[in-house]
């Protein structure tokens, strides 16, 4: 008797193992093959200085992120935020044609002093991904947002605000424990400030990832884990592994979408 029950469960596993996987399959055939460009900019400055420790990959200036957004409406792309992103891979909505999605890293004051106001003239979404340690501080001469800043931004509706860790240190290199602990912690800071966040993005400082730290994460109900560079394409899409385009300094919008176009 023991010994059939055994056999029917694991008929029974191996029968849903194959329903999860057809219907995986069936929402996946059902997407369309959409390119999905995330942007990645960081600081932001009026002057671009002469000489960059960074070779300008991590600065922009205002004029040229404004120049950007510009450009990607008049070739008919439509800016999206995570949400919208998550909605249509539920299968809520539809992406529109030509979409893009615009984030920022680490939670500059930049970010609000000089991009805020660009996103509500064009009323364009966008994330900031923030260390949750450096908020109100200023730290080497750069200031960083504070949760007012923050608040005021996510009640917009413009703006997401998500975690890039609580201290921005090379998570590849600690044990997997120290992520799952350090990333809690800073949505625990985000939602006492900001409150209840339906959707959890994190982005890896570095980009500094194992395979352990994905399955710790998706464990603990982050919803998108962002942390290579390319392009994604929403027929595949895998939540778990979103990748960006970096911005230098002062790149073109065409020069952007020529490399949209380039990367399959």
């Amino acid at each position: 008797m023991n010994k059939k029950r055994g056999i029917v469960l694991i008929c029974i596993v191996i029968v849903v193992i194959v329903l999860a996987c057809f219907i995986n399959q069936c929402k996946t055939s059902k997407r369309p093959d959409i390119k999905v460009p995330v942007l990645l900019y960081h600081n932001f400055v009026t002057v671009v200085p002469e000489s960059d420790p960074d070779n300008f990959n991590y600065i922009n200036t205002p004029q040229s992120f404004e120049e950007n957004i510009k450009t990607f409406l008049a070739n008919g792309y439509t800016i999206i935020s995570f949400n919208d992103l998550n909605n249509a891979y539920s299968g809520k909505t539809t992406l529109p044609d030509k979409p893009i999605i615009i984030t920022f890293d680490d939670g500059y004051y930049s970010n609000y002093e000089y991009i805020y106001p660009i996103l509500k003239k064009y009323n364009v979404k966008a994330s900031i991904f923030v260390v949750t340690d450096n908020i109100g501080k200023e730290l080497d001469g750069i200031k960083y947002l504070n949760w007012d800043n923050c608040l005021e931004m996510q009640e917009s509706g413009l703006v997401e605000i998500f975690s890039h860790s609580k201290n921005h240190i090379f998570y590849d290199k600690v044990p997997v424990r120290k992520l799952r602990d350090d990333v809690k912690d800073s949505y625990r800071e985000i939602e006492k400030y900001l409150g209840k966040q339906k959707l959890k993005v994190f982005a890896y400082p570095y980009g500094a990832y194992t395979k352990e730290t994905v399955k710790v994460l998706k464990n603990i109900g982050i919803d998108f884990q962002v942390y290579d560079l390319g392009i994604n394409n929403f027929k595949n899409l895998d939540k778990n592994f979103i990748k960006r385009i970096n911005i230098p300094c002062e790149m073109t919008g065409n020069e952007i979408l020529e490399e949209i176009n380039l990367n399959n």
